[in-house]
C-alpha cells in the first residue's frame, strides 16, 4: 500500500472516530442540552488565564451533573413556591470553581436529580466609596438583580467595603436550599480555610464542603436532627 493511500485512510478513520464522539454526545439519552453546555462552559477554561494572569482552577464536570439553566422567573417561581437547590455562579469565578464539583457529588450521593443554576454576574451592581467616604455606583444593576436581592436580603450578607449594613449583595458562588418557597439553608463560598480559590480544596475542605451541602439538603428531602 502505498504513502498517499495510507494517509487517505487515516484521514477517514479520523473522521469517523470525530462523528463517532459528536454522535455520543448527541444522542446520549442520559445526557441532556444542559448538562452538556454546562460542562462546556466550565470545563473550556481549564488551563486558562484570567486577565489577571491567573489559571483557572480545573474543574471535571460530569456529564450527568444534572443542571438546568434557570430564567429569571424560574428562580423567582422556585423562591416563591417551589422546592429545590439554587446555585448562583458562573464559570469564570475560582471559588464558584471550586464549590462545583463537591455540589454536584454531594447532590448524587443524596439522589438529588436537579439543581437550578442562575448566572447573576453580569447583572450585578458596583459600588465603592469616594475621597469623602460617600457611596458612588460606577456599574448600575439590572431590575432583575435588584428584584433577586430583594427577595433574598433577610440571607445576604452586606455589600463588603462600603460601611453600611443596609446594603446587600449576592456573592459568588451562594448555594440556597428552598422548601415549599422557604429558604432553609443558604451558603456562600466555600470554607473558611480557603484562602486562595486558585488552589485546588485538600480532601479534607471537600470533605468539610460536602458536610455543609449534605446538611442543608437534607433539610429539603431528608430526616433532618438538631445538627443540621
Amino acid at each position: 500500500m502505498d504513502k498517499k493511500a495510507v494517509i487517505k485512510i487515516a484521514i477517514i478513520l479520523s473522521i469517523f472516530i470525530i462523528i463517532g464522539i459528536i454522535l455520543y454526545f448527541i444522542l446520549d439519552d442520559n445526557v441532556t442540552v444542559d448538562e452538556q453546555r454546562f460542562k462546556t462552559e466550565y470545563e473550556e477554561l481549564n488551563n486558562k488565564k484570567n486577565d489577571k494572569g491567573k489559571k483557572y482552577p480545573i474543574v471535571s464536570i460530569p456529564k450527568d451533573n444534572n443542571v438546568i439553566y434557570a430564567s429569571f422567573d424560574e428562580v423567582m417561581e422556585l423562591l416563591d413556591n417551589g422546592t429545590g437547590i439554587l446555585y448562583l455562579g458562573f464559570p469564570e469565578c475560582p471559588w464558584c470553581r471550586n464549590a462545583i464539583q463537591v455540589l454536584i457529588e454531594t447532590a448524587k450521593d443524596n439522589e438529588v436529580d436537579q439543581i437550578y443554576y442562575f448566572n447573576a454576574e453580569s447583572m450585578r451592581d458596583e459600588k465603592t466609596l469616594d475621597a469623602n467616604g460617600k457611596i458612588v455606583t460606577t456599574k448600575k444593576g439590572t431590575d432583575e438583580y435588584y428584584k433577586l436581592v430583594d427577595k433574598l436580603e433577610d440571607y445576604l450578607g452586606p455589600y463588603e467595603g462600603l460601611n453600611d449594613e443596609s446594603i446587600k449583595r449576592i456573592y459568588f458562588p451562594t448555594v440556597i436550599f428552598v422548601m415549599g418557597g422557604k429558604v432553609v439553608g443558604i451558603h456562600v463560598d466555600t470554607v473558611e480555610s480557603q484562602i486562595d480559590p486558585y488552589k485546588k480544596l485538600t480532601e479534607k475542605q471537600q470533605k468539610e464542603l460536602k458536610q455543609i451541602y449534605t446538611n442543608n439538603i437534607n433539610k429539603i428531602y431528608g430526616t433532618c436532627d438538631e445538627s443540621c
